[in-house]
């Protein structure tokens, strides 16, 4: 056999989708509009504890939605099984969501969910839920 052709069986064709997303501040209105958009496109979502009742809300009912949180209760680490679901879902050709409380572009887990992507081969995106500095104003203006 070829040995491209034994690379090609080897190596899973990835025909999903992984977004790496920040929730901001819980307030679905100061989310972005590409933000909305993959949330209601979603097959599947794994979120953090820390993601508001009103952003996972605009999540579609057909939509796979887990909270990776409770998986701590389970052997291995959440970062080994967070990573090996992302990956499982976008080789399935799922479009993910990694849903995260905090903004992605600062956030060390999502710099640690990225490289664990990568290595796996599996490309994502980072999508800043909120715009930067209206979520900055508006949490200014709240004390």
């Amino acid at each position: 056999m070829p040995v491209a052709r034994l690379h090609a069986m080897q190596t899973p064709t990835m025909r999903g989708r992984i977004y790496l997303m920040g929730a901001g501040h819980g307030n679905p209105e100061l989310l972005t509009a590409q933000a909305i958009n993959i949330l209601r496109t979603a097959e599947v979502v794994l979120h953090d504890d820390a993601v508001s009742a009103e952003i996972l809300d605009l999540i579609p009912a057909s939509t796979q939605v887990r909270n990776v949180h409770k998986l701590i209760l389970q052997a291995g680490t959440l970062q080994e099984k967070v990573s090996s679901l992302l990956v499982s879902a976008a080789r399935e050709g799922h479009q993910v969501v990694r849903l995260m409380a905090n903004d992605p572009g600062q956030s060390a887990l999502a710099n640690e969910e990225a490289e664990a992507l990568a290595q796996a081969g599996v490309k994502c995106e980072l999508i800043p839920g909120v715009a930067v500095a209206v979520g900055t104003a508006a949490g200014a203006n709240s004390r």
